[in-house]
């Protein structure tokens, strides 16, 4: 008795229907809004809720909304529930995202559609690319991921592809009793064959983007239902007494934008100040300062959710390699080339995604575009390092960062290994440190004391000023050097 008296309280016991994660997005999108809807569905997976996003946007870039697409595909198989609800406008970048939501609720008036990829010019909008065949390829890969997530969710693909094409004309039929949607090549194709249909009219015009209100998107597929209002969606949802979890856009969002925007001149820095490093004895500010410009880029692209461990993991190994080749086994090369290729793939890595896969035409094309910023980085810090080859030399303070050449010609690897360095390098020739060996850093020889060589030591650590003894000098130009004892240290 005493137990179905406590059941019956508790039926009467206002029921909760789990709880709601709701996060705005609004304007353009940037990368800071892939940092937002990140964190939006961290917290949702951690707290077991539902993730409802609220959509008013004009789009933006194709690879932003690729990655933010799949990045709501990908919770939904990690078992994160998604609704969108478009209560002003879902364009371009915007659909594909309500689109790539497991239900899609809108508001009567809303607008829903018109993908077409463009570009800002000097005469305002123009299509993204001026080459009719660049621009198809591109035209053709948006309109394959339009139409694949679109059916993916049980959504008429034909209409979504239509948002992209405007040369695509959509017809709605009857074909034995069943309306179906077509493109006019398909209706050609069912006239050919002589299959008995009604046609009922164009849903999309040629020379015309889809785009739809929220009612004809709801009468078309494209939506599940009508919501005016967020209270009328939470019931539809069944979320009415569900709690609340509001994820407002701040300031460490604003902040990956910017580091993401700015890090392929933290990459050119970075390149840059690893040269002077190598130019430089021992470990100093500029190896700091290039490690950190890495750190920069590194830690942007984690904020917005591209970067992840293996990431760090494969940039670390890659250094690791390229040290020991300096400072281990100077020569050996192919450590170097191994750490130069693992920090590179790593880079690329980062700026394309931890999702990264060649399954898709818009997954290649990012890795494409993601390897030429990183490629196209490293020329331009290789420009900035030959301008500062030419320029170091010549400066009182910094003159000694970089070893001008004396002769005018065909150089080697290094200016010591020809002209008046050449002569004056050999083996058994003697000097001093210029600085500690680490093992690594600068001698003096006694041929002609004007002039200073990048050495390594063999063996332990050379103090600065100990007198030295070159044991080989190597192809480079490089000596290596053995101390002659301590007793000798000027």
């Amino acid at each position: 008795m005493l137990a179905a008296l406590t059941l019956t309280l508790l039926s009467l016991l206002p029921q909760s229907d789990g709880g709601v994660t709701r996060v705005r997005i609004e304007g353009a999108l940037d990368v800071g809004t892939q940092a937002l809807l990140r964190r939006a569905l961290d917290g949702a997976e951690e707290r077991g809720d539902r993730l409802v996003l609220e959509l008013d946007t004009p789009g933006g870039d194709i690879e932003l909304m690729w990655q933010l697409a799949n990045t709501l595909l990908d919770a939904s198989d990690e078992g994160i529930q998604t609704a969108a609800w478009v209560d002003d406008r879902a364009l371009s970048a915007g659909a594909l995202l309500a689109l790539s939501c497991e239900r899609v609720y809108v508001r009567a008036h809303a607008t829903f559609g018109s993908a077409l990829p463009v570009t800002l010019g000097p005469n305002g909008l123009m299509p993204a690319a001026e080459d009719e065949e660049v621009r198809e390829k591109l035209s053709s890969a948006l309109r394959a991921e339009f139409r694949g997530v679109a059916e993916r969710r049980g959504r008429p693909g034909l209409l979504a592809e239509a948002m992209v094409d405007p040369e695509l004309e959509v017809v709605e039929v009857r074909v034995e009793g069943e309306l179906r949607l077509l493109s006019s090549v398909e209706l050609d194709d069912l006239r050919a064959r002589g299959t008995p249909h009604e046609f009922l009219r164009t849903v999309v015009a040629r020379d015309e983007l889809f785009n739809a209100t929220g009612s004809e998107a709801v009468a078309l597929g494209l939506a599940d239902g009508l919501a005016e209002s967020r209270a009328e969606l939470w019931a539809k949802l069944g979320l009415s007494a569900a709690r609340e979890t509001v994820v407002v856009r701040a300031r460490s969002e604003d902040l990956a934008a910017w580091l993401v925007a700015l890090s392929p001149l933290f990459l050119i820095g970075g390149f840059v100040l690893l040269y002077l490093e190598l130019k430089t004895p021992g470990f100093g500010l500029p190896g700091a300062l290039g490690l950190a410009c890495f750190a920069v880029v590194l830690g942007g692209q984690y904020l917005v959710g591209l970067a992840d461990i293996p990431h760090v993991i494969l940039l670390a190994a890659g250094a690791a390699l390229i040290a020991a080749e300096l400072f281990l086994m100077p020569g050996t090369l192919w450590l170097g080339l191994a750490g130069a290729l693992a920090m590179v793939g790593g880079l690329i890595w980062s700026f394309a995604g931890s999702r990264l896969g060649l399954d898709y035409a818009l997954d290649r094309a990012i890795v494409v575009e993601e390897s030429l910023r990183v490629f196209g980085s490293g020329f331009l810090a290789l420009l900035v390092i030959w301008g500062l080859s030419r320029v170091l030399p010549h400066t009182p303070v910094l003159g000694r960062m970089v070893v001008a050449p004396d002769t005018v010609g065909p150089a080697a690897a290094m200016p010591e290994a020809g002209g008046a360095h050449g002569r004056v390098a050999r083996v058994g020739a003697t000097g001093r440190a210029l600085t500690a060996l680490r093992p690594v850093g600068k001698v003096v020889l006694e041929a002609d004391t004007a002039l200073d060589f990048e050495a390594r030591a063999e063996g332990a650590e050379v103090a600065r000023g100990t007198r030295v003894r070159v044991v080989e000098v190597q192809p480079s130009g490089r000596l290596v050097v053995e101390p002659l004892g301590e007793e000798s240290r000027a």
